[in-house]
């Protein structure tokens, strides 16, 4: 039990309710953007694609993740510094990434 991160302050309240300053004000530059795509299995054969290489802007990736689904119509989940989305419809987000003008790479198997 070494972990001695603050979590209350009688001056500040709950800490752990203030969000982090400092990463949500920077723009993002979608045309310099290059994402990288890998397709992802489980032992139950389970398929995902998982796309890294996302800028530090958390609002950016959400608006983005959820724009992602929405319009594929695909589930997933945007977790902290990558996007998960359900399925082996890889054709399909690259097609849309490049509707956006977003430069993506694919590595892995």
């Amino acid at each position: 039990m070494s972990d001695s991160r603050l979590v209350w302050s009688d001056q500040h309240g709950d800490m752990r309710k203030k969000k982090e300053k400092g990463h949500s004000d920077i723009t993002v530059d979608e045309k310099k953007l290059e994402l990288k795509l890998r397709r992802l299995t489980s032992g139950k054969g389970r398929t995902a694609i998982e796309i890294t290489g996302l800028p530090q802007n958390k609002k950016w990736c959400k608006k983005f993740a959820k724009d992602l689904k929405t319009s594929l119509g695909l589930g997933g989940a945007y977790k902290e510094n990558y996007i998960e989305i359900h399925g082996e419809k890889i054709e399909k987000i690259t097609t849309f990434l490049d509707s956006k003008f977003i430069k993506w790479k694919k590595i892995g198997g």
